[in-house]
């Protein structure tokens, strides 16, 4: 199979030579990045629709059902969707509508429905479809406004995600720079080794593995330090909540790829240890990616956090100009950051 590979060799202009799995990897992309494009049109779509004065008629939580496709890490806890059921008025008739929001734990969803049913709230319709409606984000936040957040400020400093420490805040992006140059040069080197050849000397093969230390030890700390007391099932997305969907989906995806490849890794590896073949830097390599993937996501999301000094009660990071969280409708903590 190797002198198949050989013969054909992988050229990034001509499609036709890439692995299989390219196409893997970038099928996991894409699949990153529809969700948050689809939401960004119907936000924009919205955003330009009329307005018309509604009601919150109906509160409920439930807790959403598991696919195949899941991507949620296995051991994480289950996703809750808070519901507001609504109504509005338009010419004469009456139409109704739903909003949904997916939260980590039952107690956030909860959260974020308190003291919300019979509110008035502003809804956007379809002017070509009444029937058709939703809630946008300034109309959430406005029907937080409305009432009064529940006050526990000892709660948020004994049970939320904690900030990381100053001192380590100017490392940050030094550890993001090596955490990502090590993903992409595992990357390139696994491509290789799937095509039967090894790209890199072999010193590159200790200088990965010790270069997953270098950022792996700092990853660990800091999601220490934001997890605090949140239960340790509740880990991935405590840690990666600040990182962009699209991130999310990548470490997922390189974390099960990574226990595809070792699998296979297991039965072609070569009998007598130490051989150094493409298999074999195929087979760390997955690993390589899986370790230097989740650590820039890790670190990326600290960094983005420490950037805004501002959360709610519950954690969650809010706009610099927001006073209720629209996640949860918990009361804006306002911190001064006087770092330099």
């Amino acid at each position: 199979m190797n002198h198949m590979l050989l013969a054909n060799p992988f050229r990034w202009a001509d499609p036709r030579t890439w692995p299989w799995i390219v196409y893997v990897w970038l099928a996991l992309i894409a699949v990153g990045w529809l969700k948050p494009l689809w939401r960004w049109f119907q936000r924009n779509r919205a955003s330009g629709w009329p307005s018309a004065a509604g009601q919150i008629e109906s509160v409920s939580v439930s807790e959403s059902k598991r696919s195949f496709f899941s991507t949620s890490p296995r051991g994480s806890s289950p996703t809750f969707v808070a519901e507001l059921g609504y109504s509005y008025s338009f010419a004469g008739g009456v139409y109704a509508g739903r909003f949904k929001r997916e939260f980590g734990t039952e107690a956030e969803a909860w959260e974020f429905l308190r003291d919300l049913q019979g509110k008035p709230v502003s809804v956007q319709y379809n002017p070509n479809q009444p029937s058709t409606s939703t809630l946008i984000e300034s109309s959430i936040e406005s029907l937080l406004r409305t009432r009064t957040p529940t006050p526990a400020p000892d709660a948020f400093t004994s049970t939320a995600a904690k900030s990381v420490p100053p001192w380590l805040k100017p490392f940050l992006w030094v550890f993001i720079a090596l955490a990502a140059v090590g993903l992409v040069v595992s990357v390139w080197v696994h491509l290789g080794a799937v095509m039967g050849r090894r790209v890199a000397p072999e010193a590159a093969f200790w200088i990965l593995h010790m270069g997953i230390f270098a950022v792996w030890f700092p990853a660990v700390f800091v999601a220490k330090q934001r997890v605090g007391n949140v239960q340790r099932k509740d880990f991935w997305k405590v840690v990666l909540s600040g990182s962009p969907e699209s991130m999310r989906y990548m470490v997922y995806g390189f974390l099960g790829y990574a226990v595809i490849n070792f699998a296979l890794f297991m039965f072609q590896a070569p009998t007598g240890g130490g051989a150094d073949t493409p298999v074999v830097w195929r087979g760390f390599s997955g690993h390589w990616m899986a370790f230097y993937s989740a650590a820039l996501a890790i670190l990326y999301s600290a960094a983005r956090e420490n950037r805004s000094g501002m959360r709610c009660l519950n954690g969650h990071l809010v706009p610099p100009t927001a006073n209720f969280c629209t996640r949860c409708g918990q009361a804006v903590i306002h911190r001064q950051t006087n770092e330099s």
